[in-house]
């Protein structure tokens, strides 16, 4: 996985007005926990564009007082109106402690399915996955392209090395719907076609045609 570099400077200054000096400066306050102790840094926004602003998830590797972190953003703060990043907050990864991240989850391939007439259905853009900082991906891929009309794919089939995923086993990652035209399709009879032999035939109207009711008195003599 790819990791962005961050030059930090040490906060020394926690204020409201300090804050803002480093905002106008061009600067992001930012700090890191989950480590020994919380740190507080600066560091200019451009250092914080490959890592903010990409489908991908990344990690960062902070330098700071002399040490390097490396550290994901668990975070973030945008201005409402304008979305301006105004402030980061890093989560420090250890190497033996699994952590829990949100994986940009994508389907690959066109599915069989969908030349039949077929939908593609993606219910997750991301997973939730558990996994040590040398396990965690980038995105996650999954090859669709043999998937039949009607085909439903389940979590519990995804199989990623390193790494549990935290949803449902049960939960459909990719559907092949069929569509209703393709459910309700039915085949009519050609227009002209003959009734079968022996069914009778067809009053005006689409009705068929009622027998005449037998003459009781037929064949007695009138008094």
């Amino acid at each position: 996985m790819e990791k962005v570099v961050i030059e930090g400077s040490p906060r020394t200054e926690l204020g409201k007005k300090a804050t803002r000096a480093l905002r106008r400066a061009g600067n992001i306050p930012c700090n890191i926990y989950g480590g020994k102790e919380t740190l507080n840094f600066f560091a200019p926004l451009a250092s914080f564009r490959k890592l903010i602003f990409t489908p991908e998830f990344r990690l960062a590797e902070i330098s700071l007082n002399g040490k390097t972190f490396t550290a994901m953003v668990k975070d973030s703060q945008y201005e409402p109106i304008k979305g301006e990043l105004l402030h980061l907050d890093f989560q420090e990864l250890i190497d033996t402690v699994k952590v829990k991240v949100s994986i940009p989850f994508k389907l690959k391939g066109t599915p069989k399915g969908i030349t039949d007439g077929g939908v593609l259905e993606q219910p997750f853009r991301r997973l939730t996955i558990l996994a040590l900082p040398k396990d965690i991906p980038s995105v996650i891929e999954i090859e669709v392209g043999d998937m039949e009309l009607g085909t439903i794919r389940r979590i519990k089939e995804l199989q990623i090395p390193g790494v549990t995923i935290l949803h449902s086993g049960s939960n459909p990652y990719a559907k092949v719907l069929i569509p209703r035209a393709v459910k309700e399709e039915v085949v009519t009879p050609a227009a002209g076609a003959t009734p079968a032999a022996g069914a009778p035939a067809a009053a005006a109207g689409g009705t068929p045609a009622a027998a005449a009711p037998a003459d009781k008195d037929k064949g007695k003599d009138k008094k």
